[in-house]
């Protein structure tokens, strides 16, 4: 969302580093339990488990306790695919007779379970039951009672839709009723229910998706399906150093997209310390937007640059949370005005509509702006862009 410079693509990629995702995702998970259960009849072809296998084995690399839960029918399979990631032998439970035991799985399954854990990463506990329902509420069970950092329920319709149809990739617990209300399956329904029981319980999260996109899922700011969070998701607050390395790569990420102007090294290394992240729960950025100042100083005015929002989250909000921040900072710094620039129709209309109480983005010409701005900058490219200013006094 700010001034966009087009560039061949291959030029990109010989100046730009590969932005991988999953190295982010594998940071965040480093240590962590993560428990996958297979949703009957989700398992019961072996081609459906290509991508879980995968997915365990980039986590067993990253020393991420794997859990995973199936069916006695898909039990076979799901071995015979693990082949020697599977060091331990499965953990056998039966719902039938132990969910109205408090606490339940008792102390005892679950010292089994650590120990499977502590000797290989990965632990498959089968249940003895082909109902969907029930392997449902045991797997819900079983990661509130773990207490593990994230729950996947994997079965074959997928992340939950929206009235349109379309995925809806976000639901905290305020909108849960809501997807109930779209929601005509039984089982759809009794798993929401059961991903609603997890997250009081003080799972962080709960994942729905299917068997074959779970590694997309997990690894990908497109994700596959839908995350489950307990709170909004929103967490606006400016970054810590610690997060450089993550928003330099949106930065760049950005540009090779064509939503951001392209930056030397030390021109982004400039724009991270007045940098603000949008953060999902307690896991990664959502978007990222700059104010910069320093080199518009004598003016007491702000830029605000590097806005950029991944595509996952386009309508959630993000790119708003994250400029209202930006002009209570700029509010805090004592600025007179903030202002944005933009090549690009739709960050141009966002702007346009941004009102905070009696603070708005007005189109104006480059004269109304800090001057400082246009040092070095060609005329050619000045005509092209669209200039917003926010008066703060």
């Amino acid at each position: 969302m700010n001034e966009i410079e087009i560039v061949n693509p291959a030029a990109r990629s010989a100046h730009v580093p590969q932005f991988t995702e999953k190295t982010f995702y594998l940071e965040e998970f480093y240590g962590k339990s993560l428990l996958f259960a297979l949703i009957p009849p989700s398992g019961e072809r072996l081609s459906e488990l290509d991508s879980l296998v995968k997915t365990l084995r980039e986590l067993r690399r990253n020393q991420t306790r794997c859990i995973l839960i199936a069916s006695a029918g898909a039990l076979p399979r799901l071995v015979k695919r693990l082949g020697r990631m599977l060091t331990t032998p499965p953990v056998t439970f039966n719902p039938a007779k132990g969910l109205r035991t408090r606490p339940y799985p008792p102390d005892s399954a679950v010292a089994q379970i650590w120990q499977g854990l502590r000797a290989g990463s990965i632990v498959v506990a089968a249940a003895e039951t082909g109902d969907p329902d029930d392997l449902v509420i045991f797997a819900q069970e079983l990661a509130s009672r773990l207490r593990v950092f994230k729950l996947l329920m994997l079965e074959r319709g997928g992340g939950l839709r929206d009235k349109d149809g379309a995925i809806d990739s976000f639901v905290d617990l305020r909108r849960i009723r809501r997807a109930l209300g779209l929601e005509t399956d039984k089982l759809r329904r009794a798993t929401i229910r059961a991903a609603r029981r997890a997250l009081l319980d003080g799972v962080a999260s709960v994942n729905l998706t299917t068997p074959r996109g779970v590694y997309e899922e997990l690894f990908s700011f497109l994700g596959s399906g839908t995350l489950l969070t307990e709170q909004r998701y929103a967490n606006v607050r400016q970054i810590s150093i610690d997060d450089f390395e993550e928003v330099e790569a949106l930065i760049r990420r950005g540009q090779n997209e064509g939503f951001l102007l392209r930056r030397s090294d030390s021109e982004i290394a400039s724009l991270l310390p007045s940098c603000f992240g949008y953060r999902v729960g307690d896991e990664h950025l959502a978007g990222i937007c700059a104010l910069l100042t320093e080199p518009y100083r004598r003016e007491r005015a702000g830029e605000i640059t590097a806005l950029y929002t991944l595509t996952r989250f386009l309508g959630e909000g993000v790119a708003t949370e994250l400029v209202r921040e930006v002009v209570a900072e700029a509010r805090k710094r004592r600025l007179r005005y903030v202002f944005a620039c933009t090549s690009e129709e739709r960050a141009a209309r966002f702007f346009s509509r941004l009102r905070f109480g009696r603070a708005r983005f007005r189109r104006v010409s480059p004269a109304k702006i800090a001057a400082a701005k246009w040092r070095g900058y060609e005329k050619a490219r000045i005509a092209h862009l669209a200039i917003f200013r926010c008066d703060l006094d």
